[in-house]
C-alpha cells in the first residue's frame, strides 16, 4: 500500500509507522507538505476534523500514484463549561472517493493550558513552561503527553485504518 501523508512532520510520520508496524501493515509512506486550510491552532472539533480532511485531500491531489492519503490534525475543543480538551482527527481518502474520518479520545487540559488557550495563545510556545513550573512526576508525564500528542495521534490513525480496511 502506498500512503500519501499530508505532513512532513517527522514525529507524525514516526507515530504512523509505529501504528503500521503494530498492525502488520506494509506500506510505503510519501510525506508531503500540504495545507490544512484552517487556523494554525484549531479550537473546535469541527475545524480540527476539517483540517485532517483537507490534508488528506491535498496529499492525494499531490500524489497521483498513492493508493490512499492520510491527513492528521491535532486540535482543541471546549466542553459545555468552556474548558478545552485536546484531541486528534485522522482522515483516510482513496482515489475511488472512499473517505473515513475518526477522532481520538479527548483529554481535559490542565488549568495552565486552559488559560493560555482562552487568552488566544499558541500552546506550542508554552508546553515546556508547564513542565518547568510543575516538576512533580505526574505533571511531567502529562506534560509529555500534551507536548508530543502521541496517544491522540496514534489512536486516531489506528481507528481510521481499522474503519477504512474493514468497512
Amino acid at each position: 500500500m502506498k500512503i500519501a501523508v499530508g505532513t512532513t512532520s517527522k514525529q507524525k510520520i514516526q507515530y504512523l509507522q509505529e501504528v503500521l508496524n503494530e498492525l502488520n501493515i506494509d506500506a510505503v509512506l510519501i510525506p508531503l507538505e500540504v495545507l490544512s486550510e484552517i487556523s494554525e491552532q484549531p479550537v473546535t472539533f469541527k475545524e480540527t476534523k476539517r483540517g485532517s480532511v483537507n490534508r488528506a485531500k491535498n496529499a492525494l491531489a499531490k500524489c497521483n500514484d498513492a493508493d490512499v492519503a492520510l491527513g492528521v490534525e491535532v486540535g482543541y475543543h471546549p466542553n459545555q463549561n468552556g474548558d478545552y480538551k485536546i484531541l486528534c482527527w485522522a482522515t483516510l481518502i482513496d482515489k475511488n472517493g472512499k473517505q473515513v474520518s475518526t477522532s481520538s479520545h479527548r483529554l481535559l487540559l490542565p488549568q495552565f493550558h486552559q488559560q493560555k488557550l482562552k487568552e488566544g495563545e499558541d500552546l506550542r510556545h508554552y508546553v515546556r513552561q508547564y513542565m518547568v513550573e510543575n516538576p512533580d512526576d505526574l505533571s511531567q508525564e502529562l506534560g509529555i503527553i500534551i507536548r508530543d500528542r502521541k496517544p491522540f495521534i496514534q489512536m486516531s490513525i489506528r481507528l481510521a485504518l481499522f474503519e477504512y480496511l474493514f468497512s
